[in-house]
């Protein structure tokens, strides 16, 4: 994520605020960019907000403060592919062929009846 784009997130958080920073006049210093400008400094010209370090450090204390973390709240196939489902426990593994179903004709009871219809003697 770009510092850019967190930037107003945090804002609206209140975990930071802008805080303008000095104007240079020349002569500037070796990293001074007057065509770049840092929205956490109030669009003050100097720097990109990419390169403040300000604002680099400021998100580095919010994470070892624990207050910011950029973990995704729903499943993520790339950092755990497989969810738990509670251990690895396989229930049934089948090989061999497949069995045909009985004809209702051919089932008998426990008792040695049969479920063919019964015939009575005349």
């Amino acid at each position: 994520m770009r510092y850019e784009d967190l930037l107003p997130s945090l804002i609206a958080n209140q975990m930071a605020m802008i805080s303008p920073w000095k104007i240079y006049q020349p002569p500037f210093p070796k990293w001074y960019n007057p065509d770049a400008t840092c929205a956490y400094h109030g669009k003050t010209p100097g720097h990109s907000t990419e390169l403040c370090l300000a604002l680099k450090y400021k998100v580095q204390d919010l994470i070892e403060a624990g207050w910011l973390t950029f973990k995704e709240n729903r499943p993520n196939v790339k950092t755990n592919p497989l969810a738990n489902h509670g251990g690895g426990v396989v229930n049934v593994v089948e090989s061999g062929r497949p069995r045909r179903s009985k004809f209702l004709k051919d089932v008998t009871t426990p008792g040695g009846l049969s479920t063919r219809p019964y015939k009575r003697e005349a």
